[in-house]
């Protein structure tokens, strides 16, 4: 049998650190929500071009949906952890105290992003 070997990626390799692209868009979105975040203020805060954008997330919806997930296993994972308590009173208590704490931190956009991206 003859033994197939992945072909490598097309084009020069990633001028930036997409990670971090997604990171500053997910901030944005969070700010902005979803309708009010242009791909000028996208591709700006993420110090790339468009063409760049699209090449590594696709369009302005496939990197919200990147972004959002970001957001979920990030800032707002006291959700998921908060269902992980005994009792209804202790999930009621973490997740109230992961909300407050997500969406008034020093240094982040006020709010929720889910909330956001849904305005």
């Amino acid at each position: 049998m003859e033994k197939t070997r992945a072909k490598a990626p097309l084009g020069r390799p990633r001028g930036f650190d997409a990670d971090e692209a997604l990171e500053r868009a997910m901030r944005v979105f969070w700010e902005k929500g979803y309708e009010g975040a242009g791909l000028s203020d996208l591709t700006e805060a993420m110090g790339i071009t468009r063409t760049s954008m699209y090449a590594a997330f696709g369009n302005k919806e496939a990197l919200f949906r990147k972004a959002l997930e970001r957001y979920t296993r990030g800032p707002a994972s006291y959700a998921a952890r908060a269902v992980g308590e005994t009792t209804a009173r202790e999930v009621a208590e973490a997740f109230l105290a992961g909300a407050v704490g997500a969406t008034t931190s020093p240094g982040r956009p006020a709010g929720c992003l889910g909330v956001q991206g849904a305005l």
